[in-house]
């Protein structure tokens, strides 16, 4: 039983690793990744809490790896750490969500919008503080929010669609498999 469900939850890994690479790599509205989605995910239903912190980790690199290789910019960016840190901080959000044993659609999605909220103020400070855009000032940190709003105009609603599909998608699956094994 045990190894069934290792073998189950490698799949999921593999999975969703897999799908939000591509998702991400492949031509899409600016912005509108499952990634989000995936860290909430990962921190609510991935029990080990080491994995639930590789797979948006890994999507991220092996994602940030092949977006620059083809479109010749550098992986390794100033605000890498924001970017990875506010991932983070978004899969210990879902670990918030990993005490209800039940759907929480409401939960889910006030969750998926405060992370999308999250990334947008901790990764454009990153870019206020280290990229010499803006001026060390409030006014210069209200311009590079304010600049930023473009950029990240649909994101908030894509990460509440990716958000609640994949949940729905899981709740769906992990029922149909509960039903199977009943019949059994």
């Amino acid at each position: 039983m045990k190894t069934e469900r290792n073998t189950y939850n490698i799949k999921l890994i593999i999975g969703l690793i897999t799908a939000a690479v591509i998702y991400r790599i492949i031509p899409h509205p600016f912005n509108i990744t499952p990634l989000i989605a995936v860290s909430l995910f990962s921190g609510a239903k991935v029990e080990d809490k080491r994995f639930a912190f590789i797979i948006p980790i890994v999507t991220l690199f092996v994602s940030d790896i092949l977006l620059a290789y083809m479109n010749n910019y550098p992986v390794l960016h100033s605000t890498i750490l924001f970017t990875y840190g506010s991932i983070a901080l978004i899969v210990l959000l879902g670990r918030l969500l990993n005490k209800d044993k039940s759907f929480n659609s409401v939960k889910i999605a006030g969750l998926s919008i405060t992370s999308s909220f999250l990334f947008f103020i901790i990764t454009n400070f990153g870019v206020w503080l280290l990229d010499n855009m803006y001026p060390m000032n409030i006014s210069g940190l209200v311009s590079c929010y304010v600049m930023a709003i473009p950029f990240n105009k649909f994101s908030w609603l894509g990460d509440l669609v990716f958000t609640m599909a994949i949940f729905g998608a899981y709740e769906l699956i992990s029922h149909k498999l509960t039903a199977a094994k009943v019949k059994l």
